[in-house]
């Protein structure tokens, strides 16, 4: 058995480690400032996009800073409105999960609502959860996984509402490695190099498609990114034969590589396979409920609108993700909005629990206590 854990860079952060994700580091002195990038890539190269282990970077790209984002996110709300009772200060990841979230803002819908939502971009779930811990924001759009191990180490005042997307994290193999499951599963004990992130719903698909069949980590030459864009380059040089990577990166990968999709979210702890969830803190909750229910109704018209159109809904999201449009269409395919936590989608939750327990980064099941669903009734959204 083999295991690398390559060395983080630091990306502008003024430090690096850190077990604890409301730990954040502050940022380095005078970073270089760099020019925006699309969205998948900042999605990839974010170090911390989805772990607790990683730097924490408070300094961060942001869809709405500048150039033609900025334009086609001018619907955002206005900072100068942030002490009125229609403000809900929203923060995000670069992601596939959030796609509803972007359609409902470039539309109006929220201003339609009565809302002003101002949204604010994390490159990571760590600094994305230390600010709602902090109060700086009210609503979080963060991977289950970042709020339940920030839960079971203490953050007991953390809420689940509903959710926000769901499959489109994928487990890859590159060209000329295994084509299958199968094939993954009798190759163990061969040399095959695997690639995954720790403690992520990145892991989960890794973890979870391996003990389903039979299999564990110690059969086969595990590496753990610090990056997924180092998976993804890993893949595509054929430094790794596998690897877990999240849409809409994952369908640039398997074009760059001509990969293949050995297994998903939605296979291995679905089929209604969360990954990011919306989260608040108790006392928000108590105090503002009916703003928040109009927020996830919201929510699930733009997933509704996204469905019934999706070719609109690609052309304006293209120029944000700025990706080939074939290849993001795959990616927001196979990562689709999940406005609501259903009983499956519970289920599916309990199921990922379970592996992170297997894996020892929990010792108990805390989802119901930690998934509140009357806001997802007062929404009138069906409920578990």
């Amino acid at each position: 058995m083999t295991f690398t854990a390559l060395p983080i860079q630091g990306q502008s952060c003024g430090c690096n480690g850190g077990a604890d994700v409301l730990s954040c580091c502050t940022p380095a002195e005078s970073p270089q400032a760099t020019a925006p990038d699309g969205i998948v890539r900042i999605l990839a190269s974010d170090i911390s996009r989805r772990r607790f282990l990683g730097a924490c970077c408070a300094t961060g790209f942001g869809i709405v800073a500048g150039g033609p984002i900025a334009a086609i996110l001018a619907a955002c709300g206005s900072e100068s409105m942030l002490t009125s009772a229609s403000t809900l200060r929203v923060g995000h990841l670069p992601a596939g999960c959030i796609q509803h979230l972007l359609l409902a803002q470039i539309n109006g819908l929220f201003k339609k609502a009565g809302l002003n939502v101002v949204l604010t971009q994390f490159d990571g779930p760590p600094p994305n959860l230390q600010s709602l811990v902090a109060g700086a924001i009210d609503v979080s759009h963060n991977p289950w996984t970042t709020v339940i191990a920030a839960y079971n180490s203490g953050q007991s005042d953390l809420r689940i509402i509903g959710g926000s997307g769901k499959g489109g994290i994928e487990l890859v193999a590159r060209e000329g490695s295994v084509k299958s499951v199968a094939e993954l599963a009798s190759s163990a004990n061969t040399g095959l190099k695997v690639g995954t992130l720790r403690l992520d719903t990145l892991e989960l698909v890794t973890y979870g498609t391996l003990k389903e069949n039979g299999r564990n980590y110690g059969e086969y030459k595990m590496t753990f990114f610090p990056s997924m864009v180092g998976m993804g380059e890993a893949l595509i040089n054929k430094s790794v034969d596998v690897a877990s990577l999240a849409q809409p990166y994952g369908a640039t990968v398997v074009s760059s590589a001509s990969g293949t999709y050995l297994n998903d979210s939605n296979q291995v702890w679905g089929p209604e396979a969360s990954d990011c969830v919306v989260n608040v803190k108790a006392d928000y909750l108590d105090k503002n409920r009916s703003k928040l229910e109009t927020y996830l109704h919201v929510l699930d018209e733009a997933a509704k609108l996204r469905d019934a159109d999706f070719e609109k809904a690609l052309a304006q999201l293209q120029p944000i993700y700025q990706v080939p449009q074939t290849i993001l269409s795959e990616g927001l395919k196979r990562q689709t909005p999940q406005p609501v936590l259903d009983a499956a989608a519970l289920q599916g939750l309990h199921k990922g629990v379970g592996y992170l327990i297997d894996l020892g980064y929990l010792k108990t099941d805390v989802i119901d206590s930690v998934f509140d669903s009357r806001v997802q009734q007062g929404a009138q959204l069906v409920s578990a």
